[in-house]
């Protein structure tokens, strides 16, 4: 299970992407933590938005991050690709990183992070 310190430390590290720019080989790392985090935390969410109201803030809430998580899993690519240049290897991370932060609130299932 990841920690709370664990994914404060995985978020700087994509936060910190966009401003070093490192090569793509060193994000791939980044990429596949926070790829793995999104697909522990989704059936969490998707329990809330089933056990929420429909139609309700809260169901709207849960959809539109779960919607969003499996949006940016499908545009960026579950495994990094290592051919593109640093620039868009950082914006595929920070993508991922927005798309946790919106998934933090729901526990994550099963396995660590790698």
């Amino acid at each position: 299970m990841t920690t709370t310190t664990q994914l404060d430390e995985l978020l700087a590290a994509a936060g910190d992407a966009s401003r070093t720019l490192p090569p793509p080989e060193e994000t791939a790392k980044v990429h596949r933590c926070l790829v793995a985090e999104i697909r522990l935390r989704l059936p969490g969410a998707e329990r809330a938005a089933a056990a929420a109201p429909v139609r309700s803030r809260d169901w709207y809430r849960h959809l539109k991050a779960i919607d969003a998580a499996r949006d940016a899993l499908e545009a960026v690519g579950e495994e990094p690709e290592l051919c593109v240049g640093p620039m868009a290897a950082a914006i595929r991370v920070g993508e991922l990183a927005r798309r946790l932060r919106d998934l933090r609130e729901y526990p994550a299932e099963g396995g660590a992070r790698s």
